[in-house]
């Protein structure tokens, strides 16, 4: 079906006006990141069964006729790996749709592929091999191509008959309600904003530090944070991660120790880099209650042989199931299993998603019944 390009608040009022009585759309977005904090909107496609669009919020103020639709939660919206279009959507609108529909969540429940790609899956579940000309391409340029535009409208035309498709096995497979606790997640974001309590492991190579040094690489990296969304630039575009690192082991104490490190490559005011310093320093004298803990528990011999057992588990009814091993429970969620129950004989069960829900009934009983058994 050829994409309509929606370029005009007139042709967004026609097309409000078709979808009034939808009740569930197809959404995509187009943006840019590569050089901003924030997520620049370029391009937002809305399909129904009769109708494609290609709406260009850069060329005409689309946000109140957006709102209207995207955060109406009487429309289910369906997305493929929505995490990131929620997020630009967020930023754009001031709030994340909800009532959301992800196919990758949909196809992970019905077969063994966790996290397949969208081209992927229209091919093996629609027989329909799609145009990847336009992956790499720069949606901010204008004018749009018609080859952009079609690209970009068969992504949401193919992605409405993907949920059809899908849905009807969730339910044909009596998994729907699977797909449903699921999907509480999604629609219970209420904000992309980074908790910055953990910002350290954001840093490479910091999590190989002494602790007292990773408590300057996250004073820094909350520092750096600010300074990235105030001034609208990527966190290696205000400060490189190798700098970060180096600084707390140099830990500067002056104007000019600290030049010789950060370089003439990032061009810092006076003021940012006093603010800099007096962040180092307040980390270095910072009392060792509030470091990171970049320290791990690790299994003994016998919780090794423990936690191959229970990977059998997992693996044995994954396979039954026909989904992969990782959606029922990963192996990181089993050490923590394990670990846990290591001290205790019957603790608060962990927030973890094997022993919720409907993991708890297939596969998280049995778990804590095999970990319980040991001696």
């Amino acid at each position: 079906m050829k994409p309509v390009i929606i370029e005009s608040s007139e042709q967004m009022k026609t097309l409000a006006a078709q979808l009034e009585d939808a009740k569930l759309i197809a959404v995509d977005t187009e943006f840019f990141r590569e050089t901003s904090y924030y997520p620049q909107l370029a391009l937002v496609q809305i399909a129904t069964d009769s109708i494609v669009a290609c709406i260009d919020p850069l060329v005409f103020d689309a946000k109140d006729a957006l709102k209207q639709i995207l955060l109406d939660e009487t429309i289910t919206k369906i997305f493929h790996s929505c995490s990131q279009d929620l997020e630009v959507l967020y930023y754009y609108l001031g709030q994340a749709p909800a009532t959301i529909y992800d196919t990758q969540i949909a196809n992970a429940l019905l077969t063994d592929f966790h996290q397949i790609g969208y081209a992927s899956l229209v091919e093996n579940e629609l027989g329909v091999s799609l145009d990847k000309s336009q992956t790499r391409t720069n949606w901010l340029q204008r004018p749009l191509t018609e080859k952009q535009i079609q690209y970009a409208g068969d992504d949401v035309f193919f992605l409405y008959q993907l949920q059809l498709k899908l849905d009807k096995r969730l339910r044909e497979t009596g998994r729907k309600s699977w797909f449903e606790e699921e999907s509480e997640t999604l629609n219970n974001c209420g904000n992309f904003q980074l908790a910055t309590d953990k910002l350290w492991r954001r840093v490479k190579g910091a999590s190989r530090l002494p602790r007292n040094k990773l408590a300057v690489v996250q004073a820094i990296a909350i520092w750096r944070e600010q300074l990235a969304q105030k001034n609208d630039k990527t966190r290696r575009r205000i400060l490189g991660d190798d700098i970060i690192n180096n600084l707390a082991y140099r830990q500067p104490e002056n104007i000019s120790t600290l030049d010789q490190t950060i370089t003439s490559k990032y061009n810092f005011t006076e003021e940012e880099k006093k603010q800099l310093l007096l962040v180092i320093k307040q980390a270095t004298q910072s009392p060792e209650a509030s470091w990171p803990d970049n320290r791990f528990d690790t299994l003994d011999a016998e919780q090794k042989l423990l936690l191959k057992k229970l990977q059998k588990i997992v693996s044995d009814c994954a396979e039954e199931l026909t989904i992969a091993s990782t959606v029922l429970c990963p192996k990181k969620d089993l050490e923590t299993l394990i670990l846990h129950f290591q001290n205790q004989q019957d603790p608060p069960l962990p927030q973890i998603n094997a022993v919720q829900g409907w993991r708890y009934r297939c596969i998280g009983q049995n778990l804590l019944e095999t970990i319980k058994q040991q001696p």
